[in-house]
């Protein structure tokens, strides 16, 4: 019997190569929204920091109004950074899950072929497993038959006038 042939074997292969791009893409996005939440966690202890330090100052007898109104304007502009990303970062999220949506639909798309791939080499499987067995059956039989034959005895020849 020859060997097993999946016709759509390329289509799974494009499948696959589209689900592997998509699942990349997620892990990507993903990635990029880990990052932003990092950058705000670090502005925001720069805020703290900016505070803390706002209050050593102001513990002091003579403050400056210009550290104070620099102080001010940088914890103010860290804060706008803040929510800039915080509107970035639902569009972010956003995008991810249309991402997502798209990996899921080529992971469907690729599952489709994958099972119908294993069920044309699970019939292949069964077929030739019953030509294996159709074969031996009939080894069986000839040699059954040949015994048979040979325990029979000589056979007598007729004689020859």
């Amino acid at each position: 019997m020859r060997r097993f042939k999946f016709p759509l074997q390329t289509l799974l292969k494009v499948r696959k190569l589209r689900e592997r791009e998509a699942k990349r893409k997620v892990a990507a996005q993903r990635a990029d929204i880990a990052r932003l939440d990092r950058l705000n966690e670090a502005t925001w202890a720069e805020i703290s920091a900016q505070h803390a330090g706002l209050l050593q100052n102001q513990q002091q007898p003579f403050i400056k109004p210009a550290d104070l109104a620099r102080t001010r304007t940088w914890i103010a502009h860290l804060r706008a950074t803040i929510a800039q990303r915080t509107l970035l970062r639902a569009e972010m999220t956003a995008r991810l899950q249309q991402l997502q949506s798209e990996y899921n639909a080529a992971r469907q798309e690729a599952r489709i072929i994958e099972k119908l791939r294993q069920r044309r080499w699970d019939e292949y499987r069964r077929q030739r497993a019953r030509k294996e067995q159709s074969a031996a059956d009939e080894l069986a039989q000839q040699l059954q038959t040949k015994a048979a034959g040979d325990s029979a005895g000589p056979r007598p020849t007729a004689a020859v006038p």
